[in-house]
């Protein structure tokens, strides 16, 4: 961005808490703050080499289209991510499509997309691809998508892929612009940065347009970093460069908390058939509308408030087509994203992970049901999902036998 605005009221790049930013890009514990896959020189600080080679890149592809998919369910971070990312391609004239291929179906990833206005398009088979010069993933720990092929046969570009999640070496994302920083919390932080440096005279609280941004990267730090218990330093950082263009009130609006009765079916679903295994909680919620995928977490969240508890692991049948799960966790021990990945496996077919997360509390998997979803015998389908799942689970934290305690017990 060139803007060059002298309000009073605007974060001041000079007094920004972003200044404090070692020149050699690393962090107070000496650990890099960048995982740099594109070719950048040393001897600049590498927060800014890393925004001039975007700005650079989208300066080449000026007057483009581009297309944002967001994997997986929209949360937060993904959404506030692709709007800093739209928001930053603007300024090269470049046409952006945010494209998801689930529903927003968290109440207050609605109300986020409502309040703010923000434009998502829901993928279907029928669009023209053809359309699109470039793609961009955000805040996704994988980089292959469900289209492809799709997107390789039109010969659209891979351009940038964005995230915070745990770095896999084995498979560097294949696109003109890679950052990931596995050692911040949410990817929000990494275009709070960039936009930092694109602002000199940093955000404005009269430019509505800032407002709306610093609106929706704040809410995806605070959902990313559970409201900063889990923050980083640069998540600090960041929030205090948002913090003067945040509506409060729309904040107020979007975070709460609200439980639909289709979710509260589910919660008591998870009651009735929760087994407790020393410290674990392992439940399933039975059939699941798509429109109700995100009620799983939220009841993981709310078993995880046993006391005792410390792992949670809930699943549900979505759509009568994917085993889809989410595990939360406050171990000392666990981390999310080894522990799905080492007890569910890879498939076969695609040699990909069916599930993964962060290293500190939450991960999730997806499990497609395939041929067995034709059967006739949903009820015998369900059983056969939940022996498999339940089996690999207890045989990865060596609970083989039918000790467990269901509800009439402890638990």
């Amino acid at each position: 961005m060139k803007e060059d605005n002298s309000n009073n009221n605007s974060v001041n790049k000079e007094n920004s808490i972003f200044a404090t930013s070692s020149s050699n890009g690393l962090s107070s514990n000496g650990s890099a703050n960048v995982s740099i896959y594109s070719n950048v020189t040393s001897g600049k600080n590498l927060k800014c080499q890393m925004y001039e080679r975007l700005s650079k890149g989208l300066e080449e592809r000026t007057g483009k289209s581009q297309l944002i998919l967001l994997l997986g369910t929209p949360d937060p971070d993904a959404i506030s991510s692709a709007m800093a990312l739209e928001y930053l391609s603007q300024e090269y004239d470049i046409q952006t499509t945010i494209m998801c291929f689930s529903p927003v179906s968290h109440h207050e990833n609605r109300a986020l997309v409502k309040r703010l206005g923000i434009s998502l398009q829901k993928y279907h088979s029928d669009i023209d691809l053809s359309a699109y010069d470039f793609y961009s993933i955000v805040d996704s720990q994988k980089w292959q998508n469900p289209i492809d092929h799709r997107l390789d046969e039109a010969g659209i570009e891979f351009f940038a892929f964005v995230d915070h999640h745990r770095e896999d070496i084995s498979a560097v994302p294949p696109a003109y612009f890679v950052d990931i920083r596995s050692n911040y919390a949410c990817t929000a932080t990494i275009f709070s940065e960039y936009i930092y440096q694109a602002l000199p005279a940093g955000l404005t609280p009269n430019d509505p347009n800032h407002v709306r941004l610093a609106t929706a990267l704040m809410h995806g730090l605070r959902s990313d970093t559970q409201k900063f218990i889990l923050a980083t330093q640069e998540d600090f950082q960041a929030a205090s460069f948002l913090a003067s263009c945040v509506d409060s009130q729309v904040m107020e609006v979007i975070e709460r908390k609200v439980l639909t009765p289709s979710i509260l079916d589910m919660f008591e679903n998870a009651l009735v058939t929760r087994k407790v295994h020393d410290n674990f909680i392992f439940a399933d919620v039975g059939y699941v509308r798509e429109t109700d995928r995100d009620g799983l977490p939220q009841i993981a969240d709310l078993l995880l408030a046993r006391e005792g508890t410390d792992t949670v692991l809930v699943f549900g049948v979505v759509e009568e087509t994917i085993i889809d799960g989410s595990l939360r966790t406050r171990s000392e021990t666990i981390n999310p994203d080894e522990f799905l990945k080492g007890f569910l496996g890879v498939s076969p077919e695609s040699g990909r992970p069916y599930g993964g997360g962060n290293i500190r509390d939450r991960g999730g998997f997806q499990i497609p049901l395939g041929f067995f979803a034709m059967h006739e015998d949903k009820n015998q389908v369900y059983a056969m999902a939940r022996q498999i799942v339940e089996k690999s689970f207890l045989d990865y934290i060596g609970k083989t036998g039918n000790k467990s305690r269901k509800k009439n017990g402890s638990s």
